[in-house]
């Protein structure tokens, strides 16, 4: 998983499934942080045709071919059609968020992404890696304190 974090954070154009039109969203909060990082995000939502000024993304399949990486913000019912449909179209990698409650992944979406070679991360908020402050002290806290994915622990 740390291979796929690496390319996460070198990767300069990320999709984002699940930013709403509601502008109180979680991933309406990421694609602005990621857009101070000089990052070119893609917002993927079916419903809506622009959010905040950028044009969406009805599926991932109508992404510009530059993007490779895709992070899911959305309830994990939606996450197992969702890497299904990055498996089908130029996505390389998902990123499952996780953040206060249950986060984005399922257990099937895991397991395809296993069964099919599709690299993926779960278990983090992208902001650990991603941002700075208090989101950095947070990731500390939880690498020990024992409370990230197992395969993030092997030094």
């Amino acid at each position: 998983m740390k291979k796929t974090i690496d390319q996460f954070l070198k990767d300069k154009h990320i999709a984002i499934a699940g930013v709403s039109r509601n502008k109180t969203k979680w991933g309406n909060a990421l694609m602005k942080e990621l857009g101070k990082l000089d990052i070119t995000t893609y917002p993927v939502n079916p419903h809506a045709r622009e959010i905040e000024g950028k044009k969406c993304y009805n599926d991932l399949k109508s992404l510009p071919a530059e993007v490779k990486s895709l992070i899911i913000a959305t309830k994990p019912e939606a996450a197992l059609q969702l890497v299904i449909d990055a498996k089908e179209s130029e996505i390389e990698r998902v990123w499952f968020q996780r953040g206060v409650g249950k986060g984005s992944a399922s257990p099937e979406a895991i397991a395809y992404c296993k069964e099919n070679g599709l690299d993926y991360v779960y278990g983090l908020c992208p902001m650990m890696e991603f941002g700075t402050g208090l989101h950095k002290v947070h990731y500390w806290m939880r690498r020990n304190f024992g409370k990230i994915p197992g395969e993030l622990k092997v030094a």
